[in-house]
């Protein structure tokens, strides 16, 4: 009886051992890998805007192919903050209150704004200047993407640990270096 025990437990440790903890690693090596395309794809995108100045269809969709290439479907959200310097005063109507000093403020435009204005409703040629987002020296520019769905890894990772499921996030942004010609 303790022998047929044993046998049932060293089984199951041979299973685990060869069979569970490989699948799971690999697994986890193809999600860090995905993450990784994901994360240079994004710094990538990022920085190529920040230096040019402006948001350009054919960026934009290379960094969409590349999202593509690692077999997930992304969220991608756009941020931009343009800057705004206003000069302080006690009375907005009256000039001579200027307290010499001004204040930064940073209107937002996110993906909808960003996205109507580089795929517009009337078709224009990929290289026409209105098809650009431009941005100025000082603003801000961040992209947010979001996996849709769980990778096998999470789902892996859950079963086996009972932790909830966690989809690819990453950020990345900064603010802008030089402006549009």
């Amino acid at each position: 009886m303790v022998d047929a025990f044993k046998g049932i437990i060293i089984m199951i440790c041979l299973v685990i051992v060869f069979a569970v903890y490989p699948a799971y690693r690999s697994a986890e090596r193809i999600e860090s890998t995905s993450a990784k395309m994901v994360n240079s794809s994004l710094i990538t995108f990022v920085d190529t805007v920040r230096g040019k100045g402006y948001i350009d269809v054919r960026d934009y969709e290379t960094f969409l192919s590349a999202l593509d290439s690692t077999g997930l479907v992304f969220d991608v959200t756009l941020e931009y903050y343009k800057k705004r310097i206003q000069p302080v005063y006690t009375d907005p109507n009256n000039y001579s209150t200027f307290q010499n000093s001004f204040s930064v403020r940073y209107d937002g435009y996110f993906t909808k704004e960003i996205l109507d204005r580089l795929y517009p409703s009337i078709p224009l040629p990929e290289d026409d200047p209105q098809r650009r987002w431009n941005m100025k020296v000082g603003d801000l520019f961040n992209v947010r993407v979001e996996s849709r769905e769980v990778s096998f890894a999470s789902h892996f990772r859950s079963w086996l640990f009972h932790t909830p499921k966690v989809p690819i996030i990453l950020k990345y942004g900064g603010m802008i270096r030089s402006e549009a010609p």
